[in-house]
């Protein structure tokens, strides 16, 4: 066996002992591509939780190992994760979450991984109102509307659920500070 091959098996055993990172993969356009490079490249054990309807679940499936809809739209998988990412939050799913309308199993997933004290982790480009792509999109971050969003997103903030960039997220995988 070559001092490669015994590095690389060394990776894999020291990955399979780290607990898997979960991630909520939902239907948000925007960054996708990018997002998906970076988580993986990150050099976690993904599992990957993809909701209906997405266009590109095969190209995530190549990053991760891909839960069956049945093992995650009901429970939290009874895997111990390290961390739930949510990459495409969205604001009306950060409303329906701050105000307990837990409408859809992703949702109901982040409640639940809130109750056990799992570290939720989400990208803020989806729905915060000053994020560069809102920006592309025409956001307006001075209207009394974008206050109402930033008050709901430090309401949600205050639930436990980390809003971030991607820089900020990858680097509280690599700490685990939450």
């Amino acid at each position: 066996m070559t001092n490669q091959q015994m590095e690389d098996l060394v990776e894999r055993i020291i990955q399979r002992l780290r607990p898997p990172v979960l991630v909520m993969v939902t239907a948000a356009a925007g960054y996708r591509q990018a997002i998906r490079q970076r988580l993986a490249g990150c050099g976690e054990s993904l599992h990957l939780a993809l909701e209906s309807g997405i266009d590109d679940g095969e190209q995530w499936q190549a990053i991760g190992k891909t839960l069956a809809a049945a093992d995650w739209q009901h429970a939290l998988p009874s895997a111990s994760y390290k961390a739930l990412l949510l990459p495409f939050l969205n604001y009306p799913q950060a409303a329906d979450l701050v105000n307990g309308t837990l409408q859809n199993p992703v949702a109901r997933r982040l409640h639940d991984a809130l109750l056990a004290d799992v570290p939720v982790l989400a990208l803020r480009y989806h729905c915060c109102p000053h994020s560069e792509l809102n920006q592309l999109r025409g956001a307006v971050v001075d209207s009394a509307y974008t206050a109402h969003i930033d008050a709901t997103l430090a309401r949600l903030a205050a639930c436990g659920v980390t809003l971030c960039t991607m820089n900020e997220l990858l680097e509280q995988l690599e700490t685990g500070a939450t």
